[in-house]
């Protein structure tokens, strides 16, 4: 009987249209950890890679210019200290977004979950009476 009448469910916060996506995203990132963001058996994911070498070239190629005509030691001097401080920008920003995700993923965990109405049988009925006593009042 508890059809009849409403009652109150925990809600999710995932649209129902989007589970399809939000599993296929999730079976994408099976095996990288949600927090380093390396891949279950430590090593650093390909795309990670691709993105740190993408971000590093412009910046190699811009010390290059910097040096001018410099060779051997001092060109490999300034593209060293270059190429450091491109590794530690990328890793703080990397470290940056994995305690924000980690941040997101504690308050979900400790974030209750909210109820929603759900509406039953009774609530329909009424709804479908409400909207045809117009019709009916008028016949």
């Amino acid at each position: 009987m508890s059809f009849l009448t409403g009652k109150m469910q925990p809600t999710t916060g995932t649209d129902p249209a989007a589970m399809g996506l939000k599993g296929d995203v999730l079976s994408d990132l099976r095996n990288v950890d949600p927090l380093t963001g390396l891949d279950r058996g430590g090593g650093i994911p390909p795309a990670l890679t691709q993105l740190f070498q993408s971000q590093l070239n412009p910046v190699l190629a811009q010390a290059k210019e910097s040096a001018g005509s410099l060779t051997g030691s001092g060109l490999g001097n300034i593209i060293g200290a270059t190429a450091g401080r491109s590794l530690n920008d990328f890793l703080l920003n990397m470290l940056s977004q994995r305690g924000g995700r980690a941040t997101s993923l504690t308050e979900r965990a400790l974030d209750p979950q909210q109820l929603g109405y759900k509406p039953g049988f009774l609530d329909y009925l009424f709804q479908g009476a409400k909207a045809a006593a117009p019709f009916i009042a008028a016949a």
